[in-house]
């Protein structure tokens, strides 16, 4: 992959190789590993020559003792006719064709970046001068026709990196039976059909009757269209866009470029990624960036990323200023058919998962199943248990499609798109429909926690490190459907259709940790069901039914022991 610096390369090259497979190398990490320095660093040092000979040594080094690989390299590394022969050679090359003030948008955002999580960038050479933009541009006219000598141009402008990697599998594909570098690179197993001949799917809105109301959104590619959502919504043009350290690189440089396009004022702060940033710290910390920005009451807060991120980012909402305007954009599959529906916000204490919150709903939850392929595998597969949630408690239609199609879904590909947006779709339905009739969870609303008894204990009594919260979710199901069949409510058949339909779709139903049953007990007590002093669980009768009550504390302690054992030294895959 060659291309300008900040064409977002390293990015697109991430979820190429995770999408294909394949070991991923990038010429400017490894020189940095080998030399133990920053690139400007180098540069500053020994000056350019000495950098083309070590980028030339490592490229070739690379190319020697990696097969099947996807290489990215640095913007330079076209200048010397032996690197490019040597790429002719031994693989395919993609050009990642950028406009140069796109890329210095993305150069500038990714040294914010990196400044906000406490790093201290180092300029790149290009950006060291006066005037960086002409820089860029003058590096772009140099190098172009060599640039252009690639058997393949992608267009990154502005794009989801999702579609500019389809489109690199979709223009890769046709080659693989002719072509042995091409065959070498992307493998054997078989692709979804090129996006020129994918379906439309028009997106699926769901109208929430809560307050003023709002729209959740479930659109593939939907992301793109981010600025024309916002500007129906009358915004001031600044806007505050919260996201992580995993969904920076992947998302931010292109939002902020769709909205600046369309003349927002985006702002962006990142927070580290994990269920630790869910404090009261990190909550502080953005009150803090609010303030130095003068974020204004009628200014939004928009919250990109996954579970951690739409909870937090929605309480600093509902708090900032006694509330200010919230846009929830989901890019887990889990908060895209549950965290972010509903109005839940907060943040753990040290004794219990979400006991500091509110319920205060955004306008607008704009769900895009696309950025879902950028997503680990185990990121994603912890969704799964939220959906399974939702057919055993409210929809045994559903639970019956995700057993017709559970290895599809499981796989994720491209070409059950219309699936998964109605699926997704689906469990939105389900939800909104069960918080227009209980906003509070005063009654009803309660049943959306099947699972999470024991599940947020288990997560609390872990340190949340050890077990994502779908994970935790899965188990609780099980302790959950257990404790019903031994209550005489749910029969074994039932049991065992949810227990294999969790593990058809990856999710664990055994449990191997290193918290014993007496810790998942007393945390249990902190659940937010407990009503003088007893938990009260969510009990299916049947797929599709379930109800809420107390249960003896020895059957509890019976079913729990069981499940979890005794204090032992356990790991679990």
């Amino acid at each position: 992959m060659t291309g300008l610096s900040g064409s977002g390369k390293s990015t697109a090259g991430r979820l190429l190789a995770q999408r294909l497979g394949r070991p991923l190398f990038d010429i400017d990490v490894l020189i940095e590993q080998h030399y133990g320095e920053r690139i400007p660093t180098i540069f500053a040092h020994h000056g350019e020559e000495y950098f083309r000979d070590l980028e030339s040594r490592i490229l070739e080094r690379t190319i020697q003792q990696t097969d099947s690989a996807i290489i990215v390299t640095g913007g330079g590394i076209v200048i010397r006719s032996e690197n490019r022969q040597l790429m002719a050679t031994h693989g395919v090359r993609i050009y990642m064709q950028v406009d140069p003030q796109i890329s210095l948008e993305r150069l500038r955002a990714q040294i914010a970046s990196e400044e906000q999580q406490g790093k201290r960038p180092e300029l790149r050479p290009m950006l060291a001068g006066p005037d960086p933009l002409a820089n860029l541009l003058t590096m772009q006219a140099t190098r172009e026709s060599w640039y252009q000598e690639a058997e393949y141009l992608c267009v990154t402008n502005g794009r989801p990196v999702e579609h500019v990697v389809q489109e690199i599998i979709d223009m890769i594909e046709p080659t693989r039976n002719e072509n042995e570098h091409a065959a070498s690179l992307i493998g054997t197993p078989e692709l979804s059909e090129p996006s020129t001949s994918d379906p439309v799917i028009p997106p699926i809105i769901r109208h929430v009757h809560i307050g003023d109301g709002y729209d959740t959104i479930v659109e593939w590619g939907g992301l793109s269209h981010i600025a024309e959502h916002l500007q129906r919504l009358s915004l001031p043009p600044r806007v505050f866009l919260i996201t992580d350290s995993n969904i920076h690189d992947f998302y931010a440089p292109m939002l902020v470029a769709r909205l600046r396009a369309a003349q927002f004022e985006p702002h962006v702060y990142t927070i580290p990624a994990g269920e630790a940033s869910k404090s009261q710290r990190q909550l502080n910390a953005i009150y803090d960036w609010l303030v130095d920005q003068h974020a204004e009451r009628r200014e939004a807060l928009i919250a990109l990323g996954g579970g951690v991120v739409g909870d937090l980012v929605g309480f600093a909402a509902a708090t900032y200023l006694r509330g200010v305007p919230l846009i929830q954009i989901p890019t887990s599959l889990l908060a895209q058919v549950d965290s972010a529906i509903g109005g839940k916000t907060g943040i753990n204490h040290a004794k219990g998962k979400n006991l500091i919150g509110a319920f205060y709903h955004p306008r607008l939850v704009l769900a895009d199943p696309l950025v879902l392929l950028s997503l680990q595998t185990r990121s994603r597969t912890e969704g799964w248990a939220e959906i399974v949630k939702y057919g055993i408690i409210l929809d045994a239609e559903l639970f019956a499609l995700l057993e017709a199609h559970a290895e599809a879904l499981r796989e994720f590909s491209p070409a059950s798109k219309a699936l998964f947006c109605q699926i997704i779709a689906r469990c939105i339905d389900l939800k909104v429909t069960i918080i227009e009739e209980d906003e509070r969870e005063q009654g009803r609303r309660a049943i959306l926690n099947y699972g999470h008894t024991a599940g947020h204990a288990l997560e609390n009594a872990s340190g949340y490190g050890e077990w994502l919260h779908g994970e935790a979710v899965s188990l609780g199901m099980v302790v959950a459907a257990r404790l019903a069949q031994k209550a005489g409510l749910y029969a074994s058949e039932d049991v065992e259709r949810q227990n294999n339909l969790l593990t058809a779709l990856g999710l664990p139903t055994t449990y191997h940790g290193t918290v014993s049953a007496q810790d998942i007990l007393s945390r249990m007590q902190l659940d937010k069901k407990v009503v003088g002093k007893r938990v009260h669980w969510i009990m299916p009768e049947r797929i599709g039914q379930v109800r809420s009550m107390t249960l003896p504390d020895e059957l509890v302690t019976q079913v729990v022991t069981e499940f979890f054992g005794a204090e032992e030294d356990h790991s679990h895959a």
